[in-house]
């Protein structure tokens, strides 16, 4: 296993992930925002963190670097299952897991109308697979509705997972879960993107030889 690899990638995507969650973050604080008028209870909640985390620059700096590395776990987590075959459509990696060029399989099926029924009989997703055709068949405009659709297959993802692993994937029925959606890093399906190098330098054969594969990645992503 080549650990200095994995140690650089954790390091950018620690990098990468804080940058998006920041721009999120501006986003979210300029005077009447989509977030403030769209989830007005999770905006407070992201206040509230914020003034408890000293306020200021510095309440903004701890916010920034708690939910980028939430979102860090996530995506480690989705690559994890996705190779270990517990997802139902892999969430992260392309259908053969391994191609960096390839869409997550999830987005993939979505396109030819395919979704995973465990997923979206969930009550939580109701809406969101509405949402999700609608902007793969330009029936909703956007500017960039291939990466708003993945967005929100993320997220339901983690909706559904919350069973499972409430530890991983908060609820959103809780503020801090639907902060964590507020603050999703965007473009994740870029080159050079969290979610593609993830895919590039952790391969599936990593974790099926080592078991240190995992605690290097976070390890690292924690060291500034």
């Amino acid at each position: 296993m080549n650990t200095s690899k994995l140690q650089a990638f954790a390091t950018d995507a620690r990098r990468q992930l804080m940058n998006a969650v920041q721009a999120r973050l501006d986003a979210a604080l300029v005077p009447n925002s989509d977030a403030q008028v769209d989830d007005p209870r999770a905006f407070d909640f992201l206040q509230r963190e914020i003034e408890r985390a000293g306020g200021g620059e510095e309440g903004r700096k701890h916010v920034v670097e708690r939910y980028a590395y939430r979102w860090f776990n996530r995506i480690i987590a989705f690559r994890y299952m996705d190779v270990h075959g517990f997802t139902g459509t892999p969430v992260v990696s392309p259908a053969g897991l391994t191609s960096t060029n390839g869409l997550p399989e999830v987005l993939a099926a979505a396109k030819r109308g395919e979704y995973d029924s465990r997923v979206f009989s969930a009550h939580v997703n109701d809406k969101a697979k509405e949402r999700i055709e609608g902007l793969l068949s330009g029936s909703i405009m956007a500017d960039d509705p291939q990466g708003l659709a993945y967005g929100l297959l993320l997220q339901s993802e983690c909706r559904f997972w919350n069973r499972n692993l409430p530890f991983m994937f908060e609820s959103v029925g809780k503020e801090a879960g639907r902060v964590d959606e507020l603050l999703m890093p965007a473009d994740l399906l870029a080159e050079g993107s969290v979610l593609r190098n993830a895919v590039l330098t952790i391969r599936p054969a990593m974790w099926r030889s080592s078991a240190g594969c995992t605690s290097t990645i976070f390890r690292s992503a924690k060291t500034r």
